[in-house]
């Protein structure tokens, strides 16, 4: 295949037989793909390596993704910056097979890993870089505009005053399923997906509770709800992660 690569280059004139062992050079120095080595260098246009690439893989290529529309499990499942780090972006959904666009026909581990994502086979076309970047921030702002929606339906309450309506003489159970807790931690949730965090940590302290959100790696302080609520936040997670509520003794997963 990488031969047959080679000679369609040479043979369409598109690069002579010194530039191309430069290209093969690199290509073992750097770890970068011959793909990536050609474009860096400025001697093909993407358009040109899409091409060569996709006749010698038998990959389709889309040179406009204007009219995609990405499937929802993509967005929902897919960190917005793995999707912009590898340049990969899915198309559509059709049995069991996620038909994704890449720039990168020979970066193969990130489709694996998207593929573990998303529990099902990915079948790849290429399209120009600008063209999946574009599509990208379009869907992920579409999914920021669905959290900015569910937001602005709590009313504009803060912290402190759903929490002042939580009583602490009721049963725990009664106050997990009430409308104050729901709202609190749906807050969280959406706020965190707002802010395109990876992890939520919601840490106990003598006199307060924690909410710290993990974005790009690094831990950062939100919310500080009072600590009388801490155990209705708990126990309104474990209803959503249907764990055992009175079980406190062991870790659970949900």
């Amino acid at each position: 295949m990488r031969d047959r690569i080679q000679q369609i280059l040479l043979d369409e004139g598109l690069l002579d037989e010194g530039r191309l062992e430069e290209c093969l050079a690199e290509e073992q120095s750097s770890g970068m793909t011959l793909d990536r080595v050609l474009t860096n260098k400025g001697y093909l246009t993407e358009k040109d390596v899409l091409r060569v690439f996709g006749d010698v893989l038998g990959i389709p290529v889309r040179e406009s993704l204007t009219d995609e529309q990405v499937p929802a499990d993509f967005v929902n499942i897919v960190p917005v910056h793995f999707a912009r780090n590898y340049n990969l972006v899915a198309l559509d959904r059709a049995n069991g097979t996620m038909t994704v666009a890449t720039c990168s026909p020979f970066d193969t581990y990130p489709m694996d890993d998207l593929a573990s994502m998303l529990g099902c086979e990915v079948d790849p076309v290429l399209a120009p870089r600008t063209e999946i970047t574009d599509l990208i921030n379009k869907a992920y702002k579409r999914k920021a505009d669905v959290v900015d929606e569910a937001l602005a339906g709590l009313d504009g309450e803060d912290v402190v005053g759903l929490t002042e309506e939580i009583e602490l003489n009721e049963d725990i159970l009664d106050v997990a399923n009430k409308a104050p807790v729901i709202k609190l931690v749906n807050m969280i949730l959406f706020q965190a997906l707002k802010m395109r965090a990876s992890d939520i940590h919601i840490q106990p302290f003598e006199d307060r509770v924690q909410v710290r959100y993990r974005i790009d790696g690094i831990l950062y302080d939100m919310e500080s709800p009072p600590k009388k609520v801490q155990e209705a936040i708990i126990s309104r997670i474990k209803v959503m992660g249907k764990m055992d509520i009175a079980e406190r003794r062991v870790p659970q997963d949900g």
